[in-house]
């Protein structure tokens, strides 16, 4: 027999059995109430580390190296467009200027630490409220005090005389602090510009763009570099984004203030027309962030353009910095790079998941025609064979797949022995430009290049290009600097877990002459050792893109490519080294010449300068034959 128990607040609960089943699911209901769905903006705010902004120095690098990104491939897109038109090619162009953003002191109400407002000086004893990167004007001014109304909150300033003004907000003393340095980032580039209606999305939602889905050589892979940054500048200043863009040389350029909301989409704050653009047309992104500002050094932002600059020769760019110290990078080509085309997935690197996704998404009616026309390198005979194999109906449509028809298609897939995917989806530097860009910025006596044919991971295409520069100009002191790239921009970060490093302390550098070796495998010495990885998904280790990751396959080409100029060097190396010993020898000889020379003549009565001249025709001749026979051996 059930009995009721009363106690308290808790009435009419089942004692026993039920009574504990209706706890448990009043703690269900109560814990799930506090579930929600979080959106890719509100992750981001709180990982920002995960994007690459880890500290103030590398914050800086990645809103210049995201912006210097998309400049990049839309003045890239640009020039190929006009090329194609037969219209004179305008080539890249982009303008870096970065300056230090001075908005005085802020504003912190009282129990809270979140600064509401900035506080300018704007005379000897005038202070002002700025908000959002704007001077706000006084609602009331009364002698020596200041009213201003801040989003619903009153604030007061008082000058008393003293260095800072007394604040108020909404009458309880606020506290006045020292901000935290501020920088504005200006990019600029001479692209063709972002149509009026899309400059919210492009830079104001993350993982939106058009890069995603297509599988061809970009710099920009997620949709969410750009964003990223606006997103970062929103967290540290609370100032929002500034886009001008212009798409034609006699329209107005149209100016955009935007920030991110917690749901993912774009807040416009303004927008406003202006003919005051550097160039005829392009985009223009102008951002405020807190960050800190290095001159030199390998994580610096000139070391950034200046190796960007190596690997993109059909590109200029230039750099004013802090200090107004302008630094131009000339483009060494006038040749574009090869425009690269997008394939189709190729069945080796396919997945359950993506294959599914391709069947429910493709717009062909049969299955057959799917993988013919929506697969790489899958003909209809071959397509034909795998489905009566799998006992699949090629009129089937492939929406009407099983999961198990899908799971032995798959395999069937992995199996087939098909044709490598193509490889006009790569754009590489070239050997050409590249040698001519390496030793424009080293000055190197001596370069070695080389281009590998394109090869595959997982069903992606992908190549290898290396370069090793020796002597001239590069310092000859400590380990040889080693310059990463992923599809032309370069990776300045996590180089311990990137595969590049991988590749080159896995060589063997003293089978090539190279004299000394640091314990970690890396030539010390005056050599730059650069490795440029080009493919149409780059497996980075993370968001951030600072590092590839050490698939087999792709170490194995680095490695390669580097073997490849490593037996050009110790060529030359070797030619050196017996240039030297001959010279060392000459040297000896002559030294002990006069005296020789001297006691010959005494012995032979024949003048000493006479001698001397035999002497020298000797040498020549015993040198001559040793070097001979030094080149047949080393061959």
């Amino acid at each position: 027999m059930k009995t009721k128990e009363k106690s308290g607040k808790n009435k009419n609960f089942w004692v026993g059995e039920n009574l504990v089943i209706k706890k448990y699911v009043d703690i269900a209901e109560e814990l799930g109430s506090q579930m929600k769905a979080v959106s890719v903006a509100e992750f981001f705010k709180k990982n920002k580390h995960l994007l690459g902004f880890d500290n103030p120095l590398k914050s800086m690098l990645m809103v210049v190296k995201e912006a210097v990104d998309n400049s990049l491939d839309a003045t890239e897109e640009y020039a190929h467009e006009c090329e194609k038109k037969k219209r004179e090619i305008e080539f890249p162009e982009i303008k870096i200027q970065i300056s230090k953003e001075e908005h005085g002191l802020v504003i912190i109400p009282p129990g809270s630490d979140v600064p509401i407002a900035d506080l300018i000086k704007t005379g000897k004893r005038n202070w002002d409220v700025m908000l959002l990167g704007k001077k706000l004007r006084a609602s009331k001014v009364e002698g020596n005090t200041k009213l201003y109304n801040v989003e619903g909150r009153q604030i007061k300033l008082i000058f008393t005389g003293a260095k800072k003004p007394q604040v108020y907000v909404d009458n309880e003393r606020a506290k006045v602090a020292e901000r935290t340095l501020k920088y504005k980032v200006s990019i600029t580039d001479n692209g063709p510009g972002i149509v009026e209606e899309n400059i919210p999305k492009v830079f104001g939602k993350l993982l939106y763009g058009s890069k995603f889905h297509r599988l061809r050589q970009s710099r920009g892979q997620q949709g969410i570099g750009i964003s990223s940054a606006v997103l970062y500048a929103q967290q540290t200043t609370g100032i929002p984004a500034k886009i001008t863009s212009k798409i034609r040389s006699k329209k107005k350029a149209v100016t955009i203030t935007l920030s991110i909301a917690d749901n993912n989409e774009p807040i416009v704050h303004s927008k406003e027309y202006t003919d005051e653009f550097d160039y005829e047309h392009g985009t223009k992104i102008e951002l405020v962030i807190e960050a800190d500002y290095r001159e030199s050094g390998e994580k610096s932002v000139f070391e950034f353009i200046r190796r960007t600059s190596i690997v993109n020769p059909h590109a200029s760019f230039i750099l004013i910095e802090p200090n107004k110290k302008k630094h131009v990078f000339k483009r060494t080509s006038n040749k574009l790079p090869r425009e690269p085309t997008e394939i189709k997935p190729h069945p080796h690197g396919l997945e359950f998941g993506q294959l599914k996704d391709l069947l429910l998404a493709t717009k062909a009616k049969t299955i057959k025609s799917f993988l013919v026309h929506d697969l790489s390198r899958v003909s209809s005979n071959m397509a034909e064979s795998i489905l009566k194999k799998l006992d699949i109906d090629s009129n089937k449509k492939p929406n009407d797949l099983t999961r198990q028809e899908i799971e032995k298609l798959l395999r069937a897939l992995h199996k087939a022995p098909l044709q490598r995917p193509p490889t006009d989806c790569l754009s590489p530097i070239g050997k050409d430009a590249l040698r001519k860009s390496i030793l424009a910025d080293t000055k190197a006596e001596f370069v070695a290049v080389i281009s590998r044919k394109p090869t595959v991971y997982k069903g992606i295409p992908f190549l290898v290009e290396a370069a090793i520069a020796y002597g001239g100009e590069i310092k000859s002191e400590g380990m040889a600097q080693r310059l990463r790239y992923a599809n032309k921009i370069p990776l300045l970060y996590d180089a311990s877990g990137c595969a590049t490093t991988k590749a080159i302390q896995e060589m063997n550098w003293k089978q090539y002459k190279v004299q000394s070796v640091a314990q970690n495998g890396v030539p010390m010495g005056p050599y730059v050792i650069l490795i440029h990885l080009a493919s149409v998904w780059v497996p980075y280790t993370s968001e951030g893109k600072s590092a590839i990751a050490s698939y087999p396959d792709i170490i194995k080409e680095m490695k390669l490519a580097l073997q490849d100029c490593a037996r050009k060097l110790k060529s030359y190396l070797s030619a050196n080294i017996r240039e030297r010993i001959k010279a060392q020898r000459v040297g000896l000889f002559e030294a002990y010449m006069p005296e020789l020379a001297t006691a010959l003549s005494k012995l032979t009565n024949v003048k000493e300068e006479e001698i001397k001249k035999s002497l020298l025709n000797v040498l020549d001749k015993i040198s001559s034959v040793k070097s001979k026979e030094g080149e047949k051996n080393e061959k």
